[in-house]
């Protein structure tokens, strides 16, 4: 947990504090511990500095979203890219299977079945509350907060068939969540946000969520509608545009004032 000064270990709150926080981040959102952590946390001013002598090491925010939605072709910039038009009446989507989840630091494994595969920096939309039929109005309400993410893609396949888009999106590692989750009280203007994919230190793309077709707000009425959305799930809400990678590049999701997301890309083994 992030707070001022450096970094609390959860662990060590629960010894020192003989609370049962968590223990992973999923429990915490599911059980709704957040506030009563934080207050916690804020009355042990001296606990942030034990235990924090090496650089932490971040896995992904937990293995198993609930449900893990991807949104396509939210940006003008990313259908040009692809030769497309955006869709008109609603979000181009997909489900993805929790094998594709890696975090901060992994590699990005390469598959055999694909000889052009992208990645796409995105903001990362937490549900805090299990939902389902929630007005776009009231979607701030359920939102635990916001992370960072990498949405990998096997294009050619997509550029063959878009009905391949299901297969496409779910090789392993395809999808990097973290490292950090942002709270919404520590982003003053959701719209502002700017997402940047970076490939190799270079930027591919950056754009603001206001250039969004479907803000966040709307993707939560969207996707909650007549479906359950559980709490600990997550929506990748669209990238302002994709890089193609290969093996031994840096690939980074840079979204500001929630996190700077970073993997390695490898070719998958024989």
């Amino acid at each position: 947990m992030s707070v001022p000064g450096g970094i609390a270990v959860l662990s060590l709150v629960n010894a020192t504090e003989g609370t049962s926080y968590g223990p992973t981040l999923l429990n915490i959102i599911q059980k709704g511990e957040a506030v009563a952590l934080a207050a916690t946390v804020a009355g042990l001013p001296d606990l942030v500095s034990q235990g924090m002598g090496a650089e932490p090491v971040f896995g992904p925010l937990y293995r198993c979203p609930p449900k893990l939605w991807g949104v396509g072709l939210n940006y003008v910039r990313h259908a040009d890219d692809l030769g497309v038009l955006q869709p008109a009446d609603a979000p181009g989507s997909y489900l993805r299977p929790s094998s594709t989840v890696i975090g901060y630091g992994d590699d990005i494994l390469l598959p055999g079945q694909s000889q052009r595969v992208t990645a796409e920096a995105e903001l990362g939309v937490v549900i805090g509350t299990t939902c389902r039929d929630v007005p776009a109005e009231d979607a701030p309400s359920v939102i635990f907060g916001y992370t960072s993410v990498l949405d990998m893609t096997a294009e050619d396949a997509i550029r063959l068939n878009p009905r391949h888009i299901p297969w496409a999106k779910a090789f392993d590692t395809f999808c990097s969540l973290g490292p950090w989750v942002v709270t919404p009280d520590e982003i003053p203007d959701l719209s502002a946000v700017r997402i940047s994919t970076v490939v190799n230190g270079r930027t591919i793309a950056s754009n603001q969520v206001s250039a969004m077709k479907y803000d966040p707000y709307w993707q939560v009425g969207y996707f909650s509608g007549g479906m359950l959305l559980e709490a600990g799930s997550v929506i990748a809400t669209g990238t302002p545009g994709a890089g193609v990678i290969h093996d031994g590049d840096t690939v980074e999701a840079l979204v500001e004032g929630v996190g700077d997301l970073r993997n390695t890309v490898r070719l998958k083994a024989a």
